[in-house]
């Protein structure tokens, strides 16, 4: 009961600090609106038009994709599950349409049908999914039905199962020769008993190969004392199954590939950490040739995410992959050759994989940033993220479509914190850049 009242008061809160922020955010927006007299927003008028669906419409990610396909010529719609139809992209200038799927919990038949219908409906040329941790599996599902209706730019499920399972995904690499950490595939508690932590002299992390949204970065370092305490706590099965994943110390990165046929066709790598939103490009020759090799031995075809770790010594170790866009595909947003990348893959002759712009500017959400400042604020920090908010790009925010950056802040997530209050639903945090409260059983 008592953290039943605590999530009410904490979404009350923050409902209330959104709604007095709303004032900064409108301003913004019609500042923006001044500034689009003066600059043009360029559209391609083309004969090869291509309808294309986007899934994941309450993120930021798909909101990027949609800008840039838009801008390239072609018509987006935008769908997302009925939970969160209050989607603020939907106001989007650059979509044609926003359509809403069933949410998963009515099934993949449901789901399936819904698409198929959006599909024949608007007569789809191409399905891009930006797909959530959970619906991933179901569009794998989709792909296979569709497969004669439309293109759908996803993996098939064998190989998905493969990438999305981080004890598969490192015995895969080492077997292929690339660097990998150690790992084990834990399925009941006596897998752990069977294994020298002493001897081994190194260290472990504990990951549940499910998705888990609110207890995902409750990762302590094994071993330690009282640690049978610890695994006693924790549900193992082989539906449930965990692994113990060596724990490497260096630089994190994060990654965002489009791949066909083996070839790395885009790229971008940035730093990363467990609640960083902000994503810069770096070039890493490393990390982009460990990339490129993987797909190429697997003969890989769709969007694909790497978490790596660079060590002292100067090794690229993967952590996980998700097979699905990376909220670093922000860093395209002043692109202008992603969009061809992903309509038309095969008729690239590029040698080199598209990586953003020289120019592009470091993204960031706002009001993340914000709540981050004055929850620990210093002047250090402050100055800090008044440097970002001069020299970055606020990843929701564009001249040309500002609608958006009102309707996310002050609409969805409010919305969203409402609901959690008259529900009294338990939450962790607001992740902007998702567009929605990180929750247990949320996608």
């Amino acid at each position: 009961m008592k953290a039943k009242i605590r999530g009410r008061l904490h979404g009350i809160f923050y409902f209330l600090v959104l709604t007095g922020l709303a004032p900064l955010s409108f301003l913004i927006f019609c500042v923006a609106n001044l500034m689009r007299l003066f600059s043009r927003n360029i559209v391609m008028q083309r004969t090869d038009s291509k309808n294309i669906l986007l899934t994941g419409g309450k993120m930021t990610k798909a909101l990027q994709l949609a800008r840039l396909l838009h801008r390239s010529g072609h018509k987006v719609y935008l769908s997302e599950l009925e939970k969160f139809r209050c989607s603020g992209h939907a106001f989007s200038a650059c979509i044609h349409k926003f359509m809403l799927l069933p949410d998963l919990n009515k099934g993949l038949k449901s789901y399936l049908n819904a698409i198929r219908k959006i599909v024949k409906a608007k007569k789809i040329d191409l399905v891009i999914p930006v797909a959530s941790p959970k619906v991933v599996h179901f569009d794998s599902d989709v792909k296979k039905a569709l497969k004669d209706d439309c293109q759908f730019l996803h993996f098939d499920m064998e190989v998905l199962q493969l990438l999305d399972d981080k004890h598969r995904l490192c015995e895969t690499a080492s077997k292929l020769g690339l660097t990998a950490p150690e790992v084990h595939r834990i399925e009941n508690r006596k897998d752990l008993d069977r294994i020298d932590f002493k001897q081994s002299k190194k260290k472990f992390i504990l990951k549940n190969l499910s998705y888990d949204p609110l207890n995902r970065l409750d990762r302590p370092l094994i071993p330690f004392p009282n640690q049978s305490e610890y695994f006693n706590k924790l549900s193992f099965s082989k539906t449930n199954s965990w692994v113990l994943q060596e724990f490497i110390e260096g630089t994190e990165y994060c990654t965002h590939s489009l791949v066909h046929k083996g070839k790395v066709l885009l790229h971008c790598c940035c730093l990363s950490s467990d609640f960083q939103l902000r994503y810069e490009h770096i070039d890493h020759k490393q990390i982009f040739d460990w990339v490129s090799s993987f797909s190429k031995k697997l003969s890989l075809t769709g969007q694909i995410s790497f978490d790596f770790i660079e060590n002292n010594k100067g090794e690229i170790m993967p952590i996980e992959c998700n097979p699905r866009t990376h909220s670093a595909v922000t860093t395209f947003y002043n692109s202008t050759l992603l969009a061809e990348t992903y309509v038309k893959p095969s008729s690239l002759v590029r040698h080199d994989a598209i990586t953003p712009r020289e120019d592009a500017r470091e993204t960031y959400w706002i009001y993340h940033e914000l709540f981050e400042l004055f929850s620990a604020f210093s002047v250090t920090r402050l100055l800090e993220k008044t440097k970002l908010f001069a020299m970055g790009k606020e990843a929701i925010f564009d001249v040309h479509d500002p609608l958006p950056f009102l309707m996310v802040y002050h609409w969805q997530i409010p919305l969203l914190l409402l609901t959690a209050v008259f529900n009294g639903k338990k939450w962790l945090r607001i992740d902007f850049n998702i567009g929605k409260l990180v929750e247990p059983g949320g996608d």
